[in-house]
């Protein structure tokens, strides 16, 4: 009975495990893609402020010395680093957390960058009427973190819940054959020729 009673709770639980597993398979991929377009779009929104921001002041950020770059306000903590570049290639302005090195090469648009051995993910607005590029970037490691700490919030939920339906499940196959354990005693208590029903 012991055996039978454990190949069901077996054969049950292996089912949940792997329903459950391929939801959180499924459940990782959604949330990695929706938080890295959420952060996308914020590289944008940073980009498009920054720029407003500098817009009317871009004849004193064009003729700033680009040995001393001019501050640029850290509104986000230190999670974006915004660099301002004239269009000839002279860093006028950047936040606390932006290295010297361009953020960015390429053109206008979202790429990613290594920089002292850190990639970075950047979006390039060009205001041509300004003169700037303006590059605002996230440094992958923390985006990394922040998905981990995500998945692990909705994970841990999920282990738990799993652990608590084995307990169910193994309760439940164990009630489920209470009326074959009573035959079982029944039959076991019979002399062998004994034919009564």
């Amino acid at each position: 009975m012991k055996s039978l009673r454990l190949r069901l709770f077996v054969l049950l639980l292996s089912a949940t495990v792997l329903v459950w597993s391929s939801a959180a398979v499924w459940i990782y991929i959604s949330t990695r893609n929706d938080v890295q377009r959420v952060l996308d779009n914020r590289l944008v929104e940073a980009a498009g402020m920054v720029a407003s921001l500098a817009h009317g002041s871009a004849q004193a950020l064009r003729s700033a010395p680009s040995q001393e770059p001019l501050p640029v306000p850290d509104r986000y903590g230190r999670q974006l680093s915004c660099q301002i570049w004239t269009l000839d290639g002279r860093l006028v302005g950047r936040s606390g957390s932006a290295p010297v090195a361009p953020l960015s090469a390429g053109s206008e648009g979202f790429s990613e960058r290594t920089i002292n051995g850190e990639r970075w993910r950047v979006y390039t607005l060009v205001e041509q009427d300004a003169g700037l590029r303006i590059l605002v970037g996230d440094n992958l490691k923390v985006r990394r973190n922040l998905i981990a700490d995500v998945m692990t919030g909705l994970l841990l939920p999920a282990v738990a819940g799993v652990l608590a339906l084995a307990g169910l499940l193994w309760s439940a196959v164990g009630q489920g054959l209470s009326p074959l354990r009573r035959v079982a005693r029944e039959l076991s208590r019979r002399n062998p020729g004994d034919t009564e029903p």
